[in-house]
């Protein structure tokens, strides 16, 4: 059954792509591979379905990062955060009677947000595509350029899609307070878009959050593109990015259950514009290549962001983690 998903998946990615074209030039080097198979496996992407996940601890399987994850040891590298465990596991899907969802499988990554806090870093995190995306002068290093957040021979691409399967543990009734939010990153505290998954009384609902206006580039623009969601049945969302040169111009679609929802903007115009940004990346958007899925707290730029201690060891699962770059023709 997973096998089918993957291929509708592609299938439904592949709607969206223009011709690929060669390679933009990496500001962090690396040669395209001449390998058909490597091609190949970069352009369509990876899918995480978890069934080769080890029950528990995400951290370190299969390239996926989540340091506050349960079972994560402290962090190695001094960049990243440890502010707290979060109740992100991979879960048993057959050990629990709560819900069965036969595209799921057996596991899938489980989330709530019964603890939530303001770090980043010690999130979770897919696995990095092969390539990364963003504009000719996107960062794919820190600032003191110690850490590369790309894949080596990773090479600079103008387009980036990921799509992921989300569902409730308790499908027949409301998770008072559920949210989780899925954001392009690349590892860090970086982000380039926002997609919150809720559980409201009429069921579920996705909302999207741009930051476009350059007079105010840290302030949240906040669209519902879905509601009432039906929270007894897995649920589809698909992100595209279109990455431009320069300020407001790049192009966000969003896409719920395979309808196109909402047509937006990135997060490019904080990093030109707002002065957190322009002092950690210098007047140049980061580059995404992975996703980061978070429960955290932006109580301070009016997103909700308390915790909700009675979804622990509930939420939501999540499964069939698609992701992939290429190149267009703009």
């Amino acid at each position: 059954m997973k096998r089918c998903i993957c291929a509708l998946l592609i299938a439904l990615a592949a709607c969206s792509r223009e011709t690929p074209a060669p390679a933009l030039t990496s500001p962090a080097g690396g040669a395209r591979s001449a390998d058909l198979a490597s091609d190949l496996t970069a352009l369509l992407g990876t899918i995480t379905t978890f069934e080769n996940f080890n029950i528990g601890e995400i951290d370190g399987q299969h390239d996926w990062k989540s340091l506050g994850g349960i079972g994560a040891p402290p962090p190695a590298n001094p960049l990243d955060t440890h502010c707290a465990v979060y109740d992100h596991v991979i879960a048993d899907n057959s050990a629990t009677v709560a819900y069965r969802y036969l595209l799921f499988g057996r596991k899938s990554l489980r989330i709530s947000n019964a603890v939530t806090s303001g770090c980043y870093t010690d999130q979770t995190f897919s696995n990095r595509a092969a390539n990364f995306a963003g504009q000719s002068n996107a960062w794919s290093t820190s600032a003191d350029g110690s850490v590369s957040y790309a894949r080596a021979g990773g090479v600079l691409q103008n387009h980036f899609e990921a799509s992921w399967t989300f569902a409730s543990t308790v499908p027949h009734a409301q998770q008072p307070g559920l949210q989780v939010v899925a954001s392009p990153a690349r590892g860090d505290d970086s982000r380039m878009s926002w997609v919150q998954m809720n559980d409201m009384p009429d069921g579920l609902s996705v909302v999207f959050a741009e930051r476009s206006n350059p007079a105010s580039p840290g302030d949240f623009e906040l669209t519902t593109v879905a509601q009432r969601l039906d929270r007894r049945v897995p649920h589809l969302i698909l992100l595209t990015m279109d990455f431009y040169d320069g300020p407001s111009n790049d192009v966000v679609r969003v896409y719920v259950d395979g309808e196109l929802k909402h047509t937006g903007t990135s997060w490019e115009n904080y990093y030109f514009y707002d002065p957190n940004g322009k002092s950690n990346f210098g007047g140049a958007p980061p580059i995404v290549n992975r996703i980061m899925f978070r429960t955290g707290s932006d109580v301070h730029r009016g997103i909700p962001g308390d915790p909700a201690p009675a979804t622990r060891g509930h939420g939501f699962v999540i499964d069939n983690v698609w992701q992939t770059t290429f190149s267009t023709r703009h």
